[in-house]
């Protein structure tokens, strides 16, 4: 298997369980279900570890009692946390992830570390391929060197960065609606630069489809789930597959597929990380 790196947050997610879907002007009753490992980059690394990769995780937690816990538990899941920082006075990122009786969740973000708290890893770091799943420009010129290395998967930036280098975008279709207009394809190849080969578009139950030159459109659907238990990590471990199918030489209709697969997988799962095996 494939030595990989994933930049993004390492998060200690409050997890409450609510008896009914949050509306405005609701009065609802939850559960608290305790502090858990999450965040974009743990969600993905820990699920790419799983699938047998060797994953070095680069991220900043607080030097307290969580981010202590979050340190322990990424290395316990065999993730490589030499690049997992612990920021002397600051807290650990620690979001409210309220889950819904339909397994819906809806995150609110109580962010004490930035995007930006680290500088781009080192030049020489040893990595097959790279998962980026935080939004920090200090990162383009690293990703546009990777880019010429192997298979670079980020999420599709805020309009405001103009120069965000990847191998394959992952967006949804509310984002590329309002970042790309009428052409898409065209606006994301101009700030992702002449390596992208695929944007791709992810829309739920609907499935993803993948953007490419010259009008090209792949779409592949949803799979199915059992029973939707948690959607929380779904798009961050749908991410980590499509590294995983891209890097074991699929192309991308396939690689999406096993993406699909894999954020099911998170779907029917207690959790932010599923098992998804190898």
């Amino acid at each position: 298997m494939a030595r990989l790196l994933v930049i993004g947050n390492v998060n200690a997610d409050e997890v409450v369980r609510l008896d009914a879907p949050p509306v405005p002007g609701a009065h609802l009753s939850g559960r608290p279900e305790g502090i858990r490992l999450g965040g974009g980059g743990a969600n993905a690394a820990v699920a790419l570890a799983q699938a047998g990769h060797d994953v070095a995780i680069r991220a900043a937690v607080g030097d307290d009692e969580a981010g202590a816990h979050l340190v322990e538990a990424c290395r316990n899941h065999g993730l490589d946390v030499s690049g997992l920082h612990v920021l002397p006075g600051r807290a650990t990122n620690r979001p409210l992830i309220l889950i819904d009786p339909t397994g819906e969740r809806t995150l609110i973000a109580r962010k004490t570390i930035a995007a930006d708290a680290l500088g781009p890893p080192p030049g020489d770091i040893a990595a097959d391929g790279v998962l980026v799943k935080t939004f920090n420009p200090a990162l383009a010129a690293f990703m546009a060197d990777r880019t010429a290395r192997g298979p670079v998967v980020a999420h599709a930036p805020p309009t405001a960065f103009d120069h965000w280098p990847a191998t394959v975008w992952v967006t949804s279709e509310s984002e590329v609606t309002a970042a790309g207009g009428s052409d898409p394809w065209g606006a994301a190849r101009a700030r992702a630069g002449p390596m992208l080969q695929g944007l791709v578009v992810t829309r739920g139950a609907a499935g993803a489809e993948a953007l490419g030159p010259d009008g090209a459109r792949l779409a592949v659907p949803a799979h199915p789930v059992d029973r939707v238990v948690d959607t929380t990590g779904a798009g961050d471990v749908f991410a980590a597959g499509l590294l995983h199918g891209l890097l074991e030489g699929a192309d991308i209709g396939a690689a999406m597929s096993l993406a699909a697969l894999w954020a099911a997988r998170a779907i029917e799962t207690d959790g932010s990380v599923p098992a998804i095996g190898s």
